[in-house]
């Protein structure tokens, strides 16, 4: 074996327990700072784009509780309970776009358009989200008043 083949042969064993160390070292990290892992997400709708034949949605998503952090093997999958809708998740699991089919498309009267976005790990066996979007669901109103009751 001349000097070069056993040099790279050293090399590829020493990344190899490199990548070893540095799982264990995350693995130790996350048992002495365990982060918090989102129990949900909220999303909302940022194009401000009708849900009609032809439109584009994008829905931006923020973890909850505030600063909770996913597993980093983290999987995101979306569905739609209309099959002629197809939305898509980005890697992050934070933003979702639909573009709604063609004319004569339209959302149905009896049942509401529905996006199911799930997320599970498979390092944190224990952790998945399940999140609804719905996107014709009209805004909560704003407040009209304010009653206050006394209570001593």
């Amino acid at each position: 074996m001349d000097a070069a083949h056993w040099l790279e042969l050293r090399v590829e064993q020493t990344e190899k327990r490199l990548g070893r160390i540095e799982h264990l070292c995350e693995e130790i990290l996350h048992y002495v700072h365990p982060k918090k892992l989102p129990t949900s997400t909220r999303f909302t709708e940022t194009t401000m784009n009708p849900t009609e034949a032809g439109q584009s949605q994008v829905f931006t998503g923020t973890f909850v509780p505030a600063g909770s952090v996913p597993p980093p093997d983290a999987q995101y999958a979306i569905s739609s309970n209309d099959p002629a809708v197809a939305p898509t998740v980005d890697a992050t699991g934070l933003i979702v776009s639909v573009t709604y089919p063609p004319a004569p498309w339209a959302e149905s009267e009896t049942e509401p358009l529905a996006f199911t976005r799930t997320a599970s790990s498979v390092s944190v066996p224990s952790w998945s989200l399940s999140d609804v979007i719905t996107p014709s669901a009209p805004p909560a109103p704003l407040p009209t008043s304010t009653t206050f009751v006394q209570t001593t």
